[in-house]
């Protein structure tokens, strides 16, 4: 069975650099852009699901909006972000397959 990995809103916004989100969690476990990085790196190489929920686009999209710096940076990563997940093959993993009925 293949691994998916769901990238939620605040890990988006690390990774995209949000002026003002650099970093997330709680103190005992904080992501910084370096750790984020290491862990799509690592999780690509084992051939890894990315899930990027339409939640997590809008809600991301909205903190680019209110930032005080680089919206336009920050905009352009995340619409690069959408079509490359546009472009990859679609697999129907929240679809539960129908049961023949005998």
């Amino acid at each position: 069975m293949r691994k998916v990995l769901i990238m939620d809103t605040s890990i988006l916004c690390v990774w995209l650099e949000i002026a003002g989100m650099s970093d997330c969690g709680p103190d005992s476990d904080k992501w910084n852009k370096e750790r984020v990085e290491a862990k799509i790196r690592d999780e690509e190489l084992i051939s890894t699901t990315f899930v990027l929920p339409l939640a997590s686009i809008i809600e991301t999209g909205n903190h680019i909006s209110q930032a005080r710096h680089n919206r336009r940076k920050s905009g352009q990563a995340l619409a690069e972000l959408i079509k490359k997940s546009a472009n990859e093959p679609i697999t129907p993993i929240a679809v539960p397959r129908r049961r023949s009925r005998r």
